[in-house]
């Protein structure tokens, strides 16, 4: 079921406020104000862990997951907090993210390990995110935003004015991992990483490195945008943050000296070769004025001009003057009335009326209703489908005086919403990171232009790899291209 804020959650937020009080941060050793104990801390690390799985989902490939698991354990296991029941996830997303939950949860999207260039830096990454959970940064995310009360409209940047209406529906247990980290928890994080990673034997210069190909990435290509958000969205670059971290990286090598420390940057090349690259079409891709879903086998039209947003189980859609927008869910093992019944307990709707129906070959309740936005009562026209076992609903608003305007428009999705059987996009395929050996000097351009890439890849992979394309690349070395 696409994952929500559960009534658990608020009931266990209810009692967190009644017992709260202070608590001993783990990393630090200083008191602090704390709702969660660990017990519940490790309630809600699982709570939003099968959130984020619901909503964006695991990378299938389970080499992967475990090589991640593996590499990230052996850092927790020497933190200040190992008797944590530590797990480590990649996620399908081409954004390139890490973001922790309490309780030892640790996220890191296959975007990420794209742009990574070799085992430590992804070492110093992870330790990062473990040193968030040891210092109780996710725990505190969650007591501040409980004291400033619950409630997070995710999608309000792309519904506008609609999202507070939809708030209860767009809340989700993801959203509070993406409140920004203060700049005082980032530079604590980076220290603790660099303390981490160190011990378990890299090299966290490599940490350092990282943050200049983050602040070099360039614009991705691709229609759409997720609404995973990017690294620096979710922890903030201040000034001199690349700086202090090879500093803090020299004086921890210096404690140590005459350990080996390790890059390991053929073992990790070997471990991202096949990695899919960018946008899967096979989760959903926009073409001409159609949204085509190859995994559901199903397809929606697109109204003319409205901005689109993709992620995981849901497709959001605004009009270019703000006056609509349209937000699609997929549920997927559910039956529509239960949603139904969900969406007008969460919302409060007041249903004008309501009717089933079938409409291209798939059975579907109609739902008009209305719902209070502060001042302002916005008519909502809903369509909840039943696809085999899964339900996927659409959302249509507007405010009450342009609905007798944009009630066409804003149904045009819902209503043309029906099964793809063209073979070719059923059947189409993401592109994949390569690992290939040069097999003799030669530039960036030159390789590509060989190799008949594509000019609007060139910065892509220049990027990945962390070379100008005029630079000379010595013969035998391994670059990251695209397939």
């Amino acid at each position: 079921m696409f994952c929500r804020l559960t009534a658990a959650f608020l009931s266990l937020a209810v009692i967190l406020l009644a017992a709260g009080g202070c608590a001993v941060n783990p990393a630090t050793g200083e008191q602090q104000l704390m709702l969660l104990s660990e017990q519940d801390e490790h309630q809600l690390g699982q709570q939003t862990d099968r959130a984020v799985i619901e909503e964006y989902g695991l990378y299938p490939d389970d080499a992967l997951q475990n090589y991640v698991q593996d590499l990230g354990r052996q850092m927790a296991l020497i933190s200040h907090r190992p008797e944590l029941n530590w797990q480590f996830r990649v996620m399908d997303s081409p954004v390139v993210n890490a973001f922790a939950a309490p309780g030892g949860y640790v996220y890191i999207t296959r975007g990420l390990l794209a742009a990574v260039a070799n085992e430590a830096e992804l070492a110093g990454v992870l330790g990062h995110e473990i040193g968030h959970v040891t210092a109780r940064h996710s725990a505190q995310q969650y007591t501040n935003r409980v004291m400033a009360s619950l409630g997070l409209s995710f999608g309000q940047s792309v519904l506008g004015r609609y999202g507070e209406a939809l708030g209860p529906l767009l809340e989700t247990g993801t959203g509070l991992l993406f409140l920004k980290f203060s700049r005082d928890d980032e530079y604590e994080a980076d220290a603790l990483g660099v303390t981490y990673a160190t011990r378990a034997g890299y090299d966290t210069r490599a940490m350092a490195h990282f943050f200049v190909t983050l602040e070099n990435q360039p614009s991705p290509e691709g229609e759409g945008g997720q609404r995973l958000p990017e690294f620096f969205s979710t922890h903030p670059n201040p000034a001199n943050r690349e700086v202090n971290v090879r500093r803090m990286a020299g004086e921890a090598l210096a404690a140590r000296p005459g350990q080996p420390y390790r890059l390991n940057r053929d073992g990790f090349l070997d471990r991202i070769d096949g990695l899919v690259f960018g946008d899967d079409p096979r989760h959903g891709f926009r073409e001409d004025d159609w949204f085509y879903l190859p995994r559901q086998r199903v397809k929606l039209p697109l109204p003319a001009g409205w901005s689109l947003t993709h992620s995981g189980n849901s497709l959001q859609l605004s009009h270019p003057e703000g006056r609509a927008a349209i937000l699609m869910e997929i549920h997927p093992q559910a039956r529509s009335e239960q949603v139904l019944a969900a969406f007008v307990e969460k919302t409060q709707a007041r249903i004008a009326s309501r009717r089933t129906t079938v409409n291209n070959g798939i059975p579907v309740q109609l739902v008009l209703s209305t719902v209070t936005n502060g001042n302002q009562q916005i008519v909502m026209v809903s369509h909840f489908y039943q696809k085999d076992r899964d339900v996927f609903v659409f959302h249509s608003m507007t405010r009450d005086t342009d609905f007798p305007v944009m009630k066409e428009s804003m149904q045009i999705p819902a209503a043309g919403f029906t099964a793809m059987t063209d073979p070719a996009k059923l059947n189409r395929q993401p592109q994949r990171l390569r690992i290939v050996k040069v097999a003799q000097a030669v530039t960036l351009r030159q390789l590509l232009q060989q190799s008949g890439v594509a000019e609007k890849m060139w910065s892509q992979i220049a990027w990945l790899n962390g070379w100008a394309l005029d630079t000379p690349i010595p013969a035998g070395e391994r670059l990251k291209m695209v397939r």
